[in-house]
C-alpha cells in the first residue's frame, strides 16, 4: 500500500485576514443589558494560521493579524497589523508586513478630524517600506445601530523605499468605509484607500478590502475577506496588484456577557433531551478556499459531500471529497477520495454491512486504489445526540502506485463516532484500518474527523483533518499524511 506521500497541515484553507473595521459586531445593541456595565471602549481580536507541507512537495505558509478598535463619546480609533509568509520549494512566495492606525475626535455628530498612518514592507515587490502619514477630515454619511457609512480626505505625506531608489513626496489620502450589520451574528464591510501623489495623480498606491464576518461564539467568529493591493508605479517586472481572498477564524479578547440573570435574553437555546437519530436523508457540502494572485501566485481549494439516509432498517452513507494546491504553478495537492456504504439493521444495534472506498492522488502517484469490503456492525451507543458503531470484516484491494497494479485482500476494522455538542456544535470522526493477513506488517491507517459550528440553521463553518499511515510506503515515499482544512458547510 502507499499513501499520500506528502505530510501537511493546513489551518484554515484560507487564513484570515482582519481588516480594518471600526467595530466588529454590535450584539450588545441586540441585548436587553439594563442594569448592566458596559465593558472597556476598547475591543481587540487577533488571528494567526499555518500552513504545512512535507514530503515530495515542499511548502509553508502563515500569517498573523491583530486589530484594536476604540469607540468612546468623543474619540475613536483603531491599531492594526499582518503579517503573510509563504515558501514553496525553499523559494519565498510571500513575505509581506503592514501595519496601520488611525485616531479621530468626533467634532459633532457627522463630522470627526483625525490623523492616520501605516506601514507596509513586501519582499516579493521589491518594496522595502512605505510610510504613509496624513491628516483626516471626515464625514459619516450613515451612522447608527446597523450601518455606518464614512468618507474621509486629507493632505499626506510618503517615504518609501523600492529596490535601490528611495523616495519622499506630498500625498492625498482618499478614504471610504462601509459596514452593516446583516443579522445579530453577522456583518459586512468595506473599505477603500487611494494615496496618489500630488503632482503626478497616475503614481498612487491603493488598498481595497471587503469580507463578511459572522460570530460562532462569544469569542470566536467566522471570517471571509478579499484584500487587493495595488502600486501604480511598481519595480520592474513586478506586477501591479497582489489579491488575496482569505477564509478562517478571529478571536475577540472580549465577548458578550454570561447570561447571569433569570429571565435575561441570552442568544443560547435551552438543550433537549436525547433522542433516536433523525430518519431520512441528511446531506452537507462544504467548501474551502484561498486565492493569491499578482507578484505570488497560490491557489488552495477543497470540496467534500456528505449524504445519509436512515431508515428503522437501512442506512446509508456517502463521503466524498477532492483537494486541489498550486503555488507558482507547481502542485502540491490533487486529491479525489469518495466511500459509499449500505448496511442492512438486524435489530436496533446489529447490522450487516457493505460498501466501497476509491482513493486517487496525483502528487503520491496513486492512480486509483479500489477498495469493496463487507462489515459486521454494532452501536455501543445510538442517540440524537451521540452515536458509536464498531466494524470488522474482509475487504479486497485492487490499486495502481507509482505505475504498478497490485490487489489483494484484506481484513477491515472501523469505528465511527458522532456527537452532537451543543445547539450549534457537531463532531464527526471515523477510524479505518485495513491489514493485508498475509503480511500483518503491511498496514494501512486513515483518521478523520471534522467539527461543525453552525453559523445559521443551514450554514456552517468547518473545520476538518485526515491522517493517513501506511507503514510500508513505497520507494521515496512518506508513511504519513496529515491535512487540516477550514470552509463552509451547507446542509441540505
Amino acid at each position: 500500500m502507499n499513501p499520500s506521500k506528502t505530510f501537511s497541515l493546513l489551518l484554515a484553507s484560507a487564513p484570515v485576514l482582519l481588516a480594518a473595521t471600526e467595530k466588529p459586531l454590535d450584539l450588545e445593541e441586540k441585548i436587553d443589558l439594563s442594569g448592566v456595565v458596559t465593558g472597556s471602549p476598547w475591543e481587540v481580536t487577533a488571528a494567526a494560521s499555518v500552513a504545512l507541507a512535507q514530503g515530495n512537495a515542499e511548502s509553508l505558509a502563515y500569517s498573523l493579524q491583530g486589530l484594536a478598535t476604540y469607540e468612546g463619546p468623543q474619540w475613536e480609533g483603531l491599531l492594526g497589523a499582518d503579517y503573510f509568509y509563504a515558501e514553496n520549494e525553499g523559494v519565498t512566495s510571500t513575505d509581506s508586513l503592514r501595519l496601520f492606525g488611525q485616531g479621530q475626535r468626533l467634532l459633532g455628530e457627522r463630522f470627526y478630524l483625525g490623523a492616520a498612518a501605516s506601514y507596509l514592507q513586501d519582499e516579493l515587490a521589491d518594496l522595502d517600506y512605505r510610510v504613509d502619514a496624513a491628516g483626516v477630515l471626515g464625514y459619516h454619511f450613515l451612522k447608527d445601530d446597523r450601518t455606518k457609512l464614512s468618507f474621509e480626505f486629507g493632505p499626506g505625506y510618503a517615504w518609501e523605499q523600492q529596490g535601490d531608489e528611495r523616495d519622499d513626496f506630498v500625498t492625498l489620502r482618499f478614504a471610504q468605509r462601509f459596514e452593516h450589520e446583516l443579522s445579530v451574528r453577522s456583518k459586512v464591510w468595506q473599505s477603500v484607500v487611494m494615496t496618489p501623489r500630488v503632482e503626478d495623480f497616475g503614481d498612487y498606491f491603493l488598498t481595497f478590502e471587503a469580507g463578511v464576518e459572522s460570530r460562532l461564539s462569544e469569542h470566536w467568529a467566522w471570517r471571509a475577506s478579499l484584500r487587493y493591493l495595488h502600486d501604480s508605479t511598481p519595480e520592474a517586472d513586478k506586477e501591479e496588484g497582489d489579491l488575496a481572498l482569505l477564509f478562517g477564524l478571529s478571536y475577540a479578547l472580549g465577548g458578550l456577557p454570561e447570561a447571569a440573570e433569570e429571565g435575561r435574553r441570552t442568544l443560547k437555546p435551552v438543550e433537549e433531551a436525547a433522542t433516536d437519530p433523525k430518519m431520512g436523508w441528511v446531506s452537507t457540502a462544504a467548501l474551502g478556499l484561498s486565492l493569491a494572485k499578482g507578484n505570488s501566485d497560490s491557489l488552495q481549494g477543497n470540496v467534500a459531500y456528505h449524504s445519509a439516509f436512515r431508515s428503522e432498517r437501512r442506512e446509508f452513507f456517502f463521503d466524498g471529497s477532492y483537494a486541489y494546491g498550486q503555488s507558482d504553478g507547481d502542485t502540491s495537492t490533487d486529491a479525489l477520495a469518495a466511500d459509499a456504504r449500505f448496511n442492512w439493521l438486524f435489530n436496533e444495534r446489529l447490522y450487516l454491512g457493505t460498501g466501497v472506498g476509491y482513493l486517487r492522488d496525483d502528487v503520491a502517484e496513486v492512480s486509483y486504489r479500489l477498495t469493496p469490503n463487507v462489515l459486521l456492525g454494532y452501536y455501543l451507543l445510538k442517540n440524537e445526540t451521540m452515536t458509536l458503531a464498531l466494524e470488522g470484516g474482509p475487504a479486497y484491494v485492487f490499486e495502481e502506485v507509482d505505475g504498478v497494479s497490485d490487489n489483494y485482500f484484506a481484513l477491515r476494522a472501523a469505528e465511527r463516532f458522532t456527537w452532537n455538542i451543543g445547539p450549534r456544535l457537531d463532531f464527526k470522526q471515523s477510524l479505518v484500518v485495513d491489514i493485508d493477513p498475509s503480511d500483518a506488517d503491511n498496514t494501512l491507517t486513515t483518521l478523520s474527523a471534522h467539527l461543525d459550528a453552525d453559523l445559521s440553521e443551514k450554514l456552517a463553518w468547518r473545520l476538518a483533518g485526515t491522517y493517513v499511515y501506511d507503514n510500508q510506503p513505497g520507494e521515496g515515499l512518506k508513511e504519513e499524511d496529515l491535512t487540516l482544512t477550514s470552509g463552509i458547510a451547507y446542509e441540505f
